[in-house]
């Protein structure tokens, strides 16, 4: 599929905020900011254009790309009034300097309808719909945020964000995206009830203060070659809902939509691993969690910006907590 389709950049720029920063013009990074990695956070966000193909070949596909192009770069430059250090520039493992530099804005055209993406992903395809890789780094990209905006030959559109993991996490990068999602509404409707949310910048290190010795460099994050085989699995709404209802057990009376069905994976494969092999081989369970109700009280964990994730692992052997994966289902 990937041969098929072309993704062709046409046009780049820098967007800067719509108002000067504030007085603060430096962020201080916490200790967990100096321990995340060089690289950058990717997301796609998919709009198809839910019209009939009679009304698509009639629409003026130009005037409708430099609409939605003006409205995603002026609702931006707003957004990033709030978010100020994601428009400015990494200050090796200290802070961030609040300086106005910007983002990167890219628009790129796409030679094939959305849907054909989204009925059958590839992978090579979609690392193509990202504004830079996952393993670059923000010396390479001299941005905090890049935005690309793919727009489809039927009039869908797809936006790659790409955030550097220095000054993001999911969830930081999550309000980031509601918050610019609200300024573009607003700014496109009579009505006033899009909520824009107030990020809290800055305040994580002094919760969590830095370390001198993160300051010095540290090795680059290297990305190995290997050979993988990468899955989608689709889950709908209502199987999730009675896979938690079956994963409800003593020591987990309640039980999330992530643990329910990373059990279930996990539980498939060690069934394969014995069925193949005849023994289930030992194997480990690391998912990344959101620490933020963890470590901080309410209401300050709120919108608290930065990196506040934590890791944990779970691991089996061959005998003893084979048992009680197994058990799910």
């Amino acid at each position: 599929m990937a041969s098929e389709m072309k993704v062709e950049v046409i046009y780049k720029e820098t967007i800067k905020p719509s108002s000067s920063t504030p007085h603060l013009k430096t962020t201080q990074l916490s200790v967990f900011d100096q321990l995340s990695p060089d690289v950058f956070i990717p997301i796609l966000l998919f709009y198809p254009n839910n019209i009939s193909s009679g009304v698509v070949d009639s629409i003026d596909h130009p005037s409708l790309v430099v609409e939605r192009s003006k409205l995603l770069k002026t609702s931006l430059s707003e957004a990033l009034t709030h978010f100020y250090p994601f428009a400015g520039e990494f200050q090796y493992n200290f802070s961030i300097s609040c300086n106005d530099h910007g983002s990167a804005f890219i628009e790129a055209q796409v030679n094939c309808p959305i849907l054909k993406i989204l009925e059958r992903p590839d992978a090579e395809i979609l690392r193509q719909l990202l504004p830079t890789g996952i393993g670059s780094t923000q010396a390479e990209t001299g941005y905090l945020l890049l935005i690309q905006a793919n727009f489809f030959e039927c009039g869908g559109l797809a936006i790659g964000v790409s955030s550097s993991h220095i000054i993001t996490d999911a969830y930081t990068l999550s309000t980031f995206i509601q918050s610019w999602a609200a300024v573009a509404l607003a700014s496109n409707s009579v009505t006033t009830d899009h909520v824009l949310l107030t990020p809290k910048l800055g305040v994580a290190v002094s919760l969590f203060p830095q370390l001198d010795f993160l300051n010095s460099p540290q090795p680059a994050l290297k990305f190995d070659e290997e050979k993988c085989i990468t899955k989608r699995f689709v889950f709908e709404a209502s199987k999730v809902a009675a896979l938690k209802s079956k994963a409800v057990s003593t020591s987990v009376p309640n039980p999330t939509r992530v643990e329910s069905v990373s059990a279930l994976i996990w539980k498939c494969a060690t069934t394969v691993s014995r069925s193949n092999l005849g023994v289930v081989r030992p194997s480990e369970w690391s998912p990344v969690a959101n620490i933020r109700k963890i470590l901080v009280q309410q209401p300050l964990a709120e919108n608290l910006m930065g990196n506040l994730v934590g890791m944990f692992s779970v691991k089996t052997e061959a005998s003893g907590n084979d048992q009680y994966i197994l058990s799910l289902g």
